[in-house]
């Protein structure tokens, strides 16, 4: 069923109220923040040039705000409120892709204008074959002289190689990924004395002028700690870090029960229980930074994942199953699934042994919730942060657009005397990384450099700096972290 006519009017303020920025509750939320961190995403988005545009990202980091700020630039630059169409396709949840196709063609017939239009498509992956519709409207020619900006909080469909990126129905279309705001960028935003990140990556970090940047950073470490302690509780979330910055202790019980919603409802979505996705969200914090394997993961899990059976059936967990629900939570951007190198091979497509961290520290605050007796591992999710961090550094972003499932520039590595927490880079250019959050042996750092010669080697430790050893660095994870900030 498509959506109703009363519901495109409503979500549609605009086009009988001039004053509708004043209660889309959106931008309302956007005027309370004491301060917006980062750029807007959309904000060079052509109005002019038609194009079907992809925007993906997790859920909760701010999409349907920046396609109210896109319609807001749009309506100051055409000043006809007509020419933009917003649609909330979770109003189509699961619906076919006739239900999406029928609702936009209502919604320009209701618009009445001749002539390009803005059509603002909010959660379009929830309708089903989102895609089909989209190509048929192209090509009966409905959307073909407009610009279209989707939104999706799930990759998966990437996953299938299915249809994806709509070949030759797209125009001068882009993929666009929003994530939750970086370390450094909070940092700066929690203390205005923090200087903005300089964007490196750790091979930068070795050469002497890395070196220089990380010894005069040392006297803003006492203000970078204080902001890794908050943003490992709040994370780079809009809601989140507003509450942080705005002086809050913890993440509110509210911003908490969205985020942990979001989590069960993808799970949901699929078939799993809310008992089941508590479960399998468990097993991913205890397993945090640790190696592990599909097989062990589902033997360590005690409920059956999947539709449900009778109480007294007794299932354990498929790996395969498992496997699938972690690669869901991936697709929807809320999982880095992390692979490790084969000694026999420069590539992890053969790799059984893997991590399993968090996109985001509050979604690992969430989870933890549901893990019972586990005590808090300041060097786990600080390990976790610098993983993602890596990820976004060096993974090419219409990789990671896909999906942060399969990193292909990211890995951990496995030697006879241990393993290296993280491999960055292609292999002929790797970095390595170990994360010794504590008391730092200097003979650490000489085995991580001398596992892999003549290439960068750093160790993140929780206050100990050392710039003077070839060839390798130790340094805070908060000034690595800030160091590589995105």
């Amino acid at each position: 069923m498509p959506i109703s006519d009363e519901q495109i009017l409503r979500q549609n303020g605009w086009w009988a109220n001039a004053k509708w920025r004043r209660d889309d509750p959106h931008l309302r939320d956007l005027d309370r923040q004491p301060i917006i961190l980062g750029v807007d995403p959309l904000a060079d988005l052509p109005l002019t040039t038609a194009a079907v545009h992809v925007v993906r990202g997790p859920r909760q980091v701010g999409k349907s705000t920046a396609l109210k700020r896109l319609a807001s630039r749009a309506l100051e630059a055409t000043h006809e409120p007509r020419r933009v169409i917003y649609l909330a396709a979770d109003l189509i949840e699961d619906e076919p892709p006739s239900a999406l196709y029928s609702s936009l063609v209502r919604a320009k017939e209701l618009a009445g204008l001749e002539g390009r239009c803005l059509f603002l498509l909010d959660e379009v992956t929830l309708v089903t074959r989102w895609q089909n519709a989209l190509k048929s409207l192209w090509d009966d020619g409905v959307i073909r002289d407009d610009v279209v900006v989707c939104t999706g909080s799930s990759a998966i469909e990437l996953r299938g190689g299915s249809a994806e990126r709509l070949p030759g129905r797209r125009g001068a279309g882009d993929d666009i990924l929003l994530l939750p705001q970086s370390f450094g960028s909070v940092a700066c935003g929690f203390d205005s004395t923090i200087p903005a990140p300089p964007q490196l990556d750790l091979a930068a970090l070795v050469t002497p002028e890395g070196r220089s940047l990380l010894s005069d950073m040392q006297r803003h470490l006492p203000a970078l700690q204080v902001a890794l302690e908050r943003y490992l509780r709040f994370g780079g979330l809009p809601a989140a870090t507003a509450e942080m910055i705005a002086g809050a202790p913890e993440p509110s019980r509210h911003t908490r029960r969205i985020v942990h919603d979001s989590l069960v409802k993808e799970l949901g979505r699929r078939g799993a229980s809310t008992a089941a996705a508590h479960a399998l969200l468990e097993s991913v914090v205890r397993s945090l930074g640790s190696k592990t394997n599909w097989a062990t993961l589902a033997r360590e899990m005690d409920i059956k994942l999947g539709p449900r059976r009778r109480p007294s059936s007794r299932v354990d967990p498929d790996p395969a199953t498992l496997r699938a629900y972690l690669e869901l939570l991936a697709d929807g951007y809320f999982l880095l699934i992390l692979y490790f190198w084969r000694k026999d091979s420069h590539s992890n497509a053969l790799s059984n042994d893997k991590k399993l961290y968090f996109i985001d520290p509050l979604l690992h605050q969430v989870a933890s919730e549901h893990a019972p007796g586990l005590a808090d591992d300041a060097s786990a999710r600080v390990e976790n942060a610098l993983a993602v961090h890596l990820l976004r550094r060096y993974e090419p972003r219409e990789m990671y657009f896909e999906s942060p499932a399969e990193p292909q520039r990211l890995h951990a590595w496995a030697r006879p005397a241990g393993e290296i927490d993280f491999i960055a880079g292609s292999w002929p250019d790797r970095a390595a990384l170990e994360v010794k959050y504590g008391y730092v042996k200097l003979g650490v750092a000489a085995n991580v450099a001398k596992a892999h010669p003549a290439r960068p080697a750093l160790v993140a430790s929780k206050d100990t700096l050392v710039l003077d050893r070839d060839p390798y660095v130790i340094a805070p994870a908060a000034l690595l972290l800030w160091a590589l900030g995105t």
